[in-house]
């Protein structure tokens, strides 16, 4: 008998028309590239907007990981050796962004890869950011000479001393410090095609830098802006949060021309914790949503970073302000290191609306460090009218590498 990959397409087309859930014809598609590429795409119905979460599976089998459905709360096994061993950077319009771990052959490359198709689209590796002064990958522990470069210094915790002439620091990192540390979250300004730009906050100073396809290095964003923690492509152009509750717009960003930079009026005070996110809601208005966490000790060095609840704010473009809301109709957000978004529930069983589900943003875990040393992973579902968290239905909070992320089944 053939490898099963090379099924009659008959056969394969039958099985594929005998399936009703949509969660079974995602499955059979990532069984293999062959079978993806010969069965017809999957139609364009709302249900396949929804993300799912992609979650890496802790036992020996041959299935890595597995996307998690919230709505039949289900964990369905895929075989993804392609995401073995990496650590996840953000996901946007379907695909994740992964960078190698230490151990491997290449262990400063950046990728795009798809879960469900398996294809990857290389980066530019993070020895070409702007940060990078040397690598050097023969000097074992002492790999990276890299620059940090604060050129507007916060000078208290509501923003920056425009004035501040800032300094300049050069020091060793190690690969470990590098792959772990040294990119922070990464996001596309649309699904992949010749005018996509990916976005990064990278380095010790939290910086911005963008690239297109088939770039060699990664281009640096605007000299003299640090410390963000969240970014999110809106209506074609670049919105960054700073930890210091500063929002900027960026315009023309992955083009030839020069790069515009707006700030725009934040009323919001930040938490202690320096959490917030970006998101778009499904009528296409932007929000701000502060999240307020919990370090708990539960056992001797095994810790938890627990989500203990959410405040959301919108722009009220008549008086220029932002204001918080308590209900944001029949949307759900989804909020982690993904490009968040909102999107309508109405008339679709299972999903609640006025609800954020929400994953880790901590991706600072060691794949070598042992079980009882990892943090927990913090994924949850928040009722914004009555201000009530519950785990995820189907899902257990465990100690798991990489963190679980979300991701749109596209």
């Amino acid at each position: 008998m053939g490898h099963w990959s090379k099924l009659s397409l008959d056969l394969l087309n039958a099985i594929d028309d005998y399936l009703v859930l949509y969660a079974d014809k995602v499955r059979i598609r990532s069984i293999c590239m062959a079978w993806n590429s010969y069965l017809p795409k999957l139609p364009n119905h709302q249900v396949k907007q929804f993300p799912w979460l992609l979650h890496p599976l802790d036992n020996n089998s041959e299935a890595s990981h597995a996307l998690f459905n919230p709505i039949d709360e289900k964990l369905y096994a895929i075989y993804l050796p392609e995401v073995h061993g990496k650590i996840f950077k953000g996901s946007s319009y379907g695909w994740v962004a992964s960078v190698e771990d230490i151990n491997s052959s290449s262990p400063t490359d950046i990728y795009l890869i798809n879960p469900i198709t398996r294809a990857r689209i290389t980066l530019p590796p993070r020895t070409e950011f702007a940060d990078v002064v040397q690598y050097r990958p023969d000097e074992v522990g002492e790999e990276f000479i890299v620059r940090m470069d604060y050129d507007n210094e916060p000078n208290d915790v509501h923003g920056y001393d425009s004035d501040a002439e800032g300094y300049v620091d050069e020091h060793i990192a190690s690969l470990y410090i590098a792959s772990l540390n040294l990119t922070t979250k990464i996001v596309l300004s649309s699904a992949p095609c010749d005018e996509c730009a990916v976005v990064a906050i990278y380095g010790h100073a939290l910086q911005l830098a963008w690239c297109r396809f088939n770039d060699k290095e990664w281009t640096h964003i605007y000299a003299g802006l640090c410390n963000f923690m969240d970014i999110l492509f809106h209506k074609g152009k670049l919105y960054a949060l700073t930890m210091f509750g500063k929002l900027f717009m960026f315009e023309n960003i992955g083009t030839d021309l020069d790069t515009k930079v707006t700030e725009i009026a934040l009323n919001v005070a930040m938490p202690k914790t320096r959490c917030a996110h970006l998101a778009e809601c499904s009528d296409g208005s932007l929000i701000v949503v502060l999240r307020y966490l919990e370090n708990d000790k539960i056992a001797p060095k095994r810790y938890m970073v627990r989500t203990i609840g959410f405040k959301v704010y919108k722009f009220d473009s008549l008086g220029s302000s932002w204001f918080e809301v308590n209900n944001i109709g029949d949307d759900i957000l989804f909020l982690g290191l993904n490009s968040s978004r909102a999107i309508a529930s109405r008339g679709l069983k299972g999903y609640k609306g006025n609800h954020i589900y929400f994953s880790d943003e901590d991706t600072n875990d060691s794949p070598n460090a042992d079980e009882n040393e990892r943090f927990y992973s913090d994924v949850g579902v928040f009722n914004l009218k009555d201000r009530i968290l519950e785990s995820l239905p189907g899902l257990h909070n465990k100690a798991i590498w990489p963190r679980p992320i979300w991701i749109n089944v596209d």
